[in-house]
């Protein structure tokens, strides 16, 4: 459905996204992680035609087998809402405060579907029922304001179905929430992706709910995609050291009573975007580095589980 290939986002010397490739197909449930800062949300702004205008864009985006120029607005307005769409992170800055959510969630349908009003009304309360707002005839004359995070993570989520995309592009959807209702938002954009045969694209800090919704991984870090494969299997085994020490600073409930132990860490922070280094982009962070790993790109090497980019991985030159 959506093919991209040697995709970067630039601010003159400096990139936010460094030749991302990836497809996505009808079905597909894919997981992005990675820290704050690593390029997840600006991959994503890109499959929509909607990275910022400061910024420049090379490589191909192909949709439908349609080329799509990264600035063609002509193109890319008809697939917006109906080809794909997005749930933008924070709920309560994502919906105008002063609007009515039934006017948000109706405005779509009406401007690119032609319903009256009446039709795009009626829409809009299957729509709250399929994604579990309760009582919507009410929910659709209030204000913002007036929902809890967890019913205003639900009206974005409608706003998003409201024209039947084919790729649902999920940002943080269960930022800010508490573990109970994040765990119910992940189920629900599951269960909308397989009775709908939509694709889904889940941007998350949060490895569970990734492991619990997505069928394939790609690891961010610095712009760069750094490992892609299986979620399970990534999981499981992650062969990039960066995964790994995501993975490993995950907390843990410990089985002896009384255990205790300090949580690991990835030494250091996410550098800026006129800091990275030329070569790895983990470099100066990675606890197995080369002297090579800065100067040098690796190499996005086949493995038995997928792809990983790193100079270990390939075994030679451990000496650097």
């Amino acid at each position: 459905m959506i093919d991209v290939r040697n995709l970067s986002v630039t601010l003159g010397a400096a990139s936010a996204v460094r030749k991302a490739s990836l497809s996505i197909q009808a079905g597909d449930r894919l997981g992005v992680v990675g820290e704050s800062g690593c390029g997840k949300s600006m991959l994503a702004l890109s499959l929509m035609g909607m990275v910022p205008d400061a910024l420049d864009v090379s490589g191909e985006i192909t949709l439908k087998g349609t080329a799509m120029p990264p600035r063609d607005e002509s193109l890319w307005r008809p697939h917006r809402a109906r080809t794909m769409s997005m749930i933008f992170q924070e709920p309560m800055a994502a919906l105008n405060p002063l609007r009515r959510i039934g006017d948000t969630v109706m405005e779509p349908m009406r401007v690119h579907l032609g319903l009256s009003r009446k039709e795009a009304e009626n829409r809009a309360l299957a729509l709250f029922a399929e994604t579990g707002i309760r009582d919507p005839e009410t929910r659709l004359r209030q204000y913002p304001h007036q929902l809890s995070g967890g019913q205003r993570q639900r009206v974005l989520i409608a706003l998003a179905l409201a024209c039947d995309p084919e790729l649902l592009i999920a940002d943080e959807p269960t930022t800010a929430l508490d573990a109970n209702v994040s765990l119910r938002i992940t189920d629900l954009l599951v269960r909308l992706s397989q009775q709908r045969n939509m694709a889904l694209l889940l941007i998350s800090h949060d490895l569970g709910a990734v492991a619990r919704a997505t069928k394939d991984i790609l690891v961010m870090y610095g712009g760069d995609i750094v490992e892609r494969g299986p979620t399970a299997a990534v999981l499981a085994n992650p062969l990039h050291p960066y995964t790994q020490g995501l993975l490993g600073a995950r907390p843990r409930i410990e089985q002896a009573a009384g255990a205790r132990r300090h949580l690991p860490t990835i030494a250091g922070s996410v550098p800026g975007l006129f800091d990275l280094p030329k070569g790895c982009r983990f470099s100066g962070r990675c606890p197995v580095e080369m002297p090579r790993c800065a100067q040098v790109v690796p190499e996005n090497l086949l493995t038995p589980q997928g792809f990983a980019a790193c100079h270990r991985i390939k075994g030679a030159h451990d000496d650097g």
